[in-house]
């Protein structure tokens, strides 16, 4: 087993999906409320508010997806040196009839359909950040529906915003399905 390092130009993927049909990133057609709602992930611990919705749509996930929460929440969070940028995909119907009664937090009350961390890391002596998705997660009954596309979206386009040239990711190569999804979004071997 060896982790395979994988890379790509951010502006060359932002033209990429600029060619894309509208939608491209769904990989079947949908009803409006099945696309799912990417939305940054707001930590309310960060604005002196509670943050257990927040964790328990994370810990859920994580169960679902065979892995242990308290691991996932740990990658979650920020410390000096390492600022962590996250995206939460929640079904939209579900959004929907959650968003009424908790407001614009509905889309963290919501079950989390996928979430991806961006891990913006500050090497020393000032050069500038690296970054690298060190996490992308669906819940195995919302893959192969876009999910995952929407999310990856999501922070490439915030790294091209913090003025990023490129984003990396790593993978186990005995996983043919994470490296074939890597490749088709745009991302190749060093």
């Amino acid at each position: 087993m060896s982790v395979l390092r994988m890379t790509t130009n951010v502006q060359a993927w932002r033209l990429l999906q600029a060619d894309s049909p509208p939608g491209g990133a769904c990989v079947r057609e949908a009803a409006p409320l099945v696309i799912p709602l990417v939305a940054p992930l707001d930590w309310p611990q960060d604005r002196g508010g509670d943050s257990k919705s927040v964790e328990g749509a994370i810990e859920d996930l994580a169960r679902c997806c065979g892995l242990r929460p308290a691991g996932l929440l740990a990658e979650c969070a920020s410390r000096p040196g390492r600022r962590v940028h996250a995206w939460l995909a929640v079904d939209r119907a579900e959004f929907a009839s959650v968003s009424g009664v908790v407001g614009q937090g509905g889309a963290q009350a919501a079950a989390a359909a996928g979430v991806i961390l961006l891990l913006e890391s500050s090497p020393r002596g000032g050069s500038l950040p690296r970054l690298s998705i060190p996490w992308l997660l669906v819940r195995p009954d919302r893959r192969r529906l876009g999910v995952g596309r929407l999310l990856v979206a999501a922070a490439i386009d915030h790294a091209w915003g913090l003025g990023a040239s490129q984003v990396s990711i790593d993978t186990l190569d005995r996983w043919p399905e994470a490296v074939a999804f890597w490749r088709g979004m745009g991302f190749s071997s060093n």
